[in-house]
């Protein structure tokens, strides 16, 4: 019998899997539930959500900690459950039909959608012309284009809340780190999603104006003026350098 075809290097193999896994995603999830915390204060103004994102910047933009604790995980955390479908896949086997594993699934498929190109416009502003976005950058979008951001940063959150909690209370058990299993269930998940999830719909509506007045900050912030720049966005905001 061939290793290929060997039953217990497979299932041997799969546990492996299972455990770089649930280690990229457990640590993975820590930075996504603290950026979405920042979120969740932006109800509280600018100045709340810039103090705290300021805060976290420094620990997790840190060069090392954010190639170890963030992007590495990250990637990790996609190739091996790409990996994982493609063999279940290709054994025929159905994915689990239980409604959390149903419901991580398609928070997964909404993150992958949206995490790169979220990445890039937020990161790739701060690292290669030095602009970080800030409330006032997420506020200018809005700003903008309201009928495409703010859907979208809602769903992304909301799907990015559910897959973290859902995801620590499966992944920590499998790497060996004991939970009590109230904790781990689902309808305690369930409670902790409903609570963050109105709490990231009252951070967008601060995004939004709804407590502050944020326009004027908004369209004259540097995220504005870079967006405008590069030819990303044609305003309300004025380019840095006006056309001659």
């Amino acid at each position: 019998m061939s290793h290929a075809t060997d039953p217990s290097r497979d299932a041997a193999r799969e546990r492996a899997l299972i455990r770089v896994q649930a280690a990229s995603g457990a640590l993975f999830a820590l930075f996504l539930l603290a950026h979405l915390v920042n979120q969740m204060f932006a109800a509280a103004g600018p100045d709340v959500y810039d103090e705290i994102q300021g805060r976290l910047r420094t620990a997790y933009q840190a060069p090392l900690v954010e190639l170890a604790c963030v992007l590495g995980p990250l990637l990790v955390h996609i190739v091996v459950s790409v990996w994982r479908m493609a063999r279940r896949r290709r054994r025929g086997q159905k994915a689990s039909d239980h409604p959390r594993a149903r419901w991580q699934r398609i928070t997964a498929i909404v993150l992958l959608v949206f995490v790169f190109g979220h990445t890039l416009a937020t990161r790739g502003a701060s690292l290669v012309y030095g602009v970080f976005p800030g409330f006032d950058g997420v506020a200018y979008t809005l700003v903008w284009f309201f009928a495409y951001f703010f859907p979208y940063y809602l769903l992304f959150s909301l799907a990015g809340l559910y897959h973290g909690l859902n995801g620590l209370a499966l992944a920590l058990p499998r790497i060996g780190l004991p939970v009590p299993a109230a904790v781990r269930s689902g309808r305690v998940v369930a409670s902790l999603w409903l609570v963050g999830a109105a709490a990231l719909v009252l951070g967008m509506a601060g995004f939004a104006g709804a407590f502050h007045d944020v326009r004027d900050r908004a369209v004259a912030s540097p995220y504005a003026r870079l967006l405008v720049d590069l030819g990303v966005s044609s305003g309300p905001a004025e380019p840095s350098q006006p056309a001659r």
